[in-house]
C-alpha cells in the first residue's frame, strides 16, 4: 500500500540537504566578499596624498586656486 513512499522521501531529503548546503555556501561567499570589500578601503589617514594632489591639480586647472595656493598644497602633501 505504501510502496515507494519511503524512496520518495529519501530523494526529497537529498534535495533538502543540497539546498541547505547551497545556502550555506552562498552565505560563506557573501561573508568573504564583504571582508574583501572592507579591506579594500583606504585607511583614514594614509594613501590619500596622491588623490589630494590630483584634486588640487583639478582645482588649479579650473582656476579655483592660485599658483601659490597650489604650491602650498604640494608642499603640505610632501610632493
Amino acid at each position: 500500500m505504501w510502496y515507494g513512499w519511503n524512496e520518495g522521501m529519501g530523494i526529497m531529503m537529498i534535495f533538502g540537504w543540497l539546498f541547505s548546503l547551497a545556502v550555506l555556501f552562498g552565505i560563506v561567499l557573501l561573508i568573504i566578499w564583504a571582508v574583501k570589500q572592507f579591506n579594500q578601503r583606504p585607511a583614514a589617514g594614509g594613501g590619500g596624498g596622491d588623490n589630494a594632489l590630483n584634486i588640487a591639480r583639478e582645482r588649479y586647472a579650473r582656476g579655483e586656486i592660485t599658483q601659490a595656493q597650489f604650491d602650498e598644497i604640494k608642499r603640505a602633501l610632501g610632493h
